[in-house]
Formats: structure tokens, C-alpha cells, sequence
């Protein structure tokens, strides 16, 4: 039994040894690495063994785990350039719920051969292998094997590394495996502790004035690829270059998130707290803030007299956002359920679509109105589409060699965003209070085999703050673009409106 245990040990070890998302070097493990290592080991297997009395299957079933969570890691990297993190646990409930926006960047082949493998080495093992003969095989395998990972885990926390709460440079200086155990260390730290206050107040309008409807949208994925790639026609964005020109301010965001995880910037720019205010929370902020919520934009506003509206077309329930967002002070939240099939673009809900609600709502509104938009058209998988014909010499001055089918269909929804900017100004100019309009992109989006080869993008985004006021635009010259973190472009943007409103 230790022999068998003690293999299967050093395979995961080995294994270990050889995950680097960066693809340098193996690099030895050091006594950290290896006590986390030894106790999540020992804890899986000694699950393993309480269920299924079996040594070779629960001691094959942890080794063939630990393989999944590096493929799955390796994934992950190539994606989103993060490794795995301890939060990423609930991507597998959440690849079964909404298996769309997971599954195929893993593969959809890769996921059901190794479902239908491991089913059958299950039906196998419990087939061929015989169950423990007696109560003291069980007792010296199971309940040992959770004792001393116990300990383990215990000699791992006092010895526990600093953390930079950089997934990648932590991955490096101490491994996958041991990057979990270092980061549910933290979350058991920060238990019970208040986020702090936005180190910066969001503006207050004057009292007995007029309030203008105010409009922010998070465009899905959206960044400017004509800054990285030549070849892009400049007419994909040529409304947004219209109204950029005649925009108060523009310039670009430094976001949190690079191909995913949208919610880190969202829940920046609604509350203003940094990462390092988040710390270990930074990684999906709503999980924290669902529990100790804090003020936000949509508070701030809703007690200056503002209707509070959250536009967004997906599952209300997707990263609790149902919970969430009226903890944040939106009053209300409509969601996939206000929009009917033909509402579609591609995949998902489209920009168009949701322009016309947020019309609807300005037109109706006896009150002031802050709308909050997060859309969903430019969402991958882009992969799972394709162009459609005649595109290409739409989107493109000329149609590079290379694969560019993802660009291709990103830049066929990347245009209805810029129709959609052309809307919006236009309903925000004909509403009764006039308003602003503020825009930016959560993230630039995953494009694997185009960054590849052609190169990545800068992953700050492009931001905008338009007004139905428009005495700036007789200034001669032009405000220089802004680079903002996302933490403070909800307090810039009121910030603007509220100088606006002095001239």
C-alpha cells in the first residue's frame, strides 16, 4: 500500500515540476511547494478512499486529477495568460450551466473523450478492483492520509510565502498546486474583514439644477484593433471616431482582466475600489461584495434622485449579478428575459437590440436616469462562428494571410458596437434632460491564433465621456487623451459632467 501510495505521489510531484506558464524551465520544488503539495494530495486521495474503498483507483483517480487541473491551467494560460487560481474552481459548475462560454476554448472533442474515459476507468476499476477485506485496511489508508495532510497543511501555512496576488509571478515562485493552498490561506485571512471605502468620492451635482439622464455602457470586449493591425478598414469604427472628435474627454482604461472575467472590471468601475483595496476578492470581486456590499456609482447616484437600471441580455443568476446588483443600488435589473430569440446577433443578444431598450427607458423616464449597460454581442467563443460572406472585404483594406477568421467575425460585431454608439448619443440627445454618454471595454477579446500571429494588442481599453452639452466643442484645441485606471473612470466621468455643467 505505501508503495503504491508513494508513486503515485512522486508522479503528481513530477508531474508538478513540469507546469510553468511562461514554458520555461522545470523548476524543483521547493519545502512549501512540496508540504502544500503532500497535504492537497493526501486529501483528495483520502476522500478518494472513504468512497470508494480502493487503493489503485482512488490513488489513479488523484494523478489523473491533478493531469486535468494542468490541462486544464495550460488552457486557461493560453486563453487569458493567468494560470488556474483557487476562484477558477467554480468554472466547473458554471462549464456545466453555461458550458458555451467554457468548453470550447478547452475543446469540445478534448472534453467529451476525457468524460467518456474517465467514466469508463470508474466502470473498470470498480469492476476489476475488489474493495478493502477488512475495517483495518480502511483505517490505515483513509483516515491516516487525511491526519497527515492535515498536518502538512498546517507546517505549509507557517511557512506560507508573501504573495504578490499576481497569479503568474506567485505560480512561479511556488507552483499550482501550492498557489491554491497559498491563496486559500488568504481568503481564510481576509475572512470577515470590510473592503474599505473608494480612496476617491464620487462628485455631487448641485442642488435645484436639472439632472441629465446619464448612459455607461460596458461593451463586451471591446478595444480598437486598427492601433495593432494595419490592415483593419478605419470605417469599422467610424462612428466612434465621430464621437470621439466631438467627445469632452477620451482616452484609454488600464483594466483589470485580459480575454475574460469581465467582472473585475464591472465591479471596479461601479464601486471605484482598486485591486490592491480588493486584495485576494480581486479575482471575482462579486463573490465578496454580494456578502459586505459597499457604495457604488448606482448608491451615489440613486440618492441624488437618479432611477437606477442595470441593462444586461444573459442569465440574471450569472456571477450572482441577480444578488449582486440591487446590494449596489440598482433598483432594477432586466435581463435575457426582456429580449426574444430575434434579438440574437451571432451568438448572443445584439448591441442593436439592447440599444433599442435603453431608448425605450430614456423615452419613458419621468425622473432622472442612470442606465448601466453591459452587453454581450462580441462575446466568444468567436471561434464558433463564422464569417459571414462578403465580410472580409467589409472589415478589411486587405484581407491578410493568416488565420483571421475570429478577427473577422469580431470585427462583424465590433461594427453594430459602433451603430450602437451612433444610437445611444442620438437617444441621449433626444431624451427631455439630455445627458452623457460614458463607453468603454471591459477587455480585448480572446483571439489565440490572431495574436499569434500578428502580434497582441495593448490590453487598455478605449474610453469615452460624450454630453449632450456641447460648448467644449468650439475649443481649438482638443483635451489630450486621458489614460485612466478602471477604479476611477465612474468618479472622472461625474467629474466632467459636474464641470460641464459650470460652463
Amino acid at each position: 500500500m505505501l508503495i503504491v501510495v508513494t508513486a503515485g505521489l512522486l508522479i503528481s510531484l513530477l508531474m508538478g515540476s513540469l507546469v510553468n506558464p511562461l514554458g520555461g524551465r522545470p523548476k524543483l520544488p521547493g519545502l512549501y511547494s512540496i508540504l502544500s503539495g503532500l497535504a492537497w494530495w493526501l486529501a483528495w486521495f483520502g476522500a478518494a478512499c472513504l468512497l470508494s474503498q480502493r487503493l489503485y483507483f482512488s490513488v489513479s483517480l488523484v494523478v489523473i486529477l491533478h493531469g486535468v487541473l494542468i490541462a486544464v491551467n495550460h488552457a486557461k494560460f493560453t486563453s487569458l495568460r493567468e494560470p488556474f487560481i483557487l476562484q477558477d474552481f467554480e468554472y466547473f459548475t458554471d462549464a456545466i450551466r453555461h458550458p458555451r462560454l467554457y468548453i470550447p476554448f478547452f475543446g469540445v472533442i478534448k472534453t467529451l473523450l476525457l468524460l467518456a474515459a474517465g467514466a469508463l476507468a470508474i466502470g473498470l476499476f470498480f469492476w476489476l478492483e475488489p474493495a478493502f477485506h477488512g475495517v483495518l485496511e480502511w483505517w490505515q489508508l483513509a483516515p491516516s492520509a487525511l491526519v497527515i495532510s492535515f498536518i502538512a497543511a498546517g507546517a505549509a501555512w507557517l511557512i506560507r510565502p508573501r504573495l504578490t496576488l499576481l497569479p503568474v509571478e506567485d505560480m512561479q515562485s511556488t507552483g499550482l498546486i501550492s498557489l491554491l493552498h497559498s491563496h486559500l490561506a488568504e481568503y481564510w485571512l481576509a475572512r470577515g474583514k470590510k473592503l474599505p471605502e473608494p480612496a476617491a468620492e464620487f462628485p455631487v451635482f448641485e442642488q435645484g439644477s436639472s439632472l441629465p439622464n446619464l448612459v455607461l455602457v460596458q461593451s463586451e470586449s471591446f478595444f480598437d484593433p486598427r492601433n495593432s493591425y494595419p490592415f483593419v478598414a478605419s470605417s469599422v469604427l467610424e462612428n466612434w471616431d465621430q464621437c470621439s472628435s466631438r467627445a469632452i474627454v477620451s482616452g484609454a482604461l488600464s483594466v483589470p482582466a485580459w480575454g475574460a472575467n469581465t467582472v473585475r472590471t464591472e465591479a471596479s468601475v461601479l464601486t471605484g475600489l482598486s485591486e490592491d483595496a480588493l486584495g485576494i476578492f480581486r479575482y471575482n470581486p462579486y463573490r465578496r461584495l454580494v456578502k459586505t456590499p459597499v457604495s457604488s456609482l448606482a448608491t451615489h447616484l440613486r440618492a441624488q434622485g437618479y432611477r437606477t437600471v442595470c441593462v444586461h441580455p444573459y442569465m440574471a443568476h450569472f456571477y450572482q449579478r441577480d444578488r449582486v446588483l440591487p446590494v449596489l443600488g440598482f433598483d432594477d435589473f432586466i435581463d435575457i428575459t426582456a429580449f426574444e430569440p430575434v434579438d440574437r446577433c451571432g451568438q448572443y443578444t445584439g448591441d442593436l437590440a439592447v440599444t433599442r431598450k435603453v431608448s425605450e427607458l430614456l423615452d419613458e423616464a419621468a425622473r432622472p436616469l442612470f442606465v448601466f449597460v453591459i452587453t454581450m454581442e462580441n462575446h466568444g467563443p468567436l471561434h464558433l462562428e463564422q464569417p459571414e460572406p462578403g465580410l472580409e472585404t467589409a472589415v478589411y483594406k486587405r484581407p491578410p494571410e493568416g488565420p483571421v477568421d475570429d478577427l473577422t467575425v469580431y470585427l462583424g460585431h465590433l461594427r453594430h458596437a459602433d451603430e450602437m454608439v451612433a444610437q445611444l448619443t442620438a437617444a441621449v440627445a433626444s431624451s427631455e434632460r439630455g445627458g452623457s454618454l460614458c463607453w468603454y471595454g471591459d477587455h480585448v477579446p480572446i483571439m489565440a491564433d490572431v495574436y499569434r500571429c500578428f502580434g497582441e494588442p495593448d490590453p487598455a481599453t478605449p474610453w469615452v465621456v460624450w454630453s449632450t452639452d456641447q460648448s467644449h466643442a468650439d475649443d481649438k484645441v482638443k483635451p489630450a487623451a486621458e489614460r485612466l485606471a478602471a477604479d476611477h473612470l465612474a468618479c472622472r466621468w461625474l467629474e466632467i459632467i459636474k464641470e460641464q455643467r459650470r460652463l
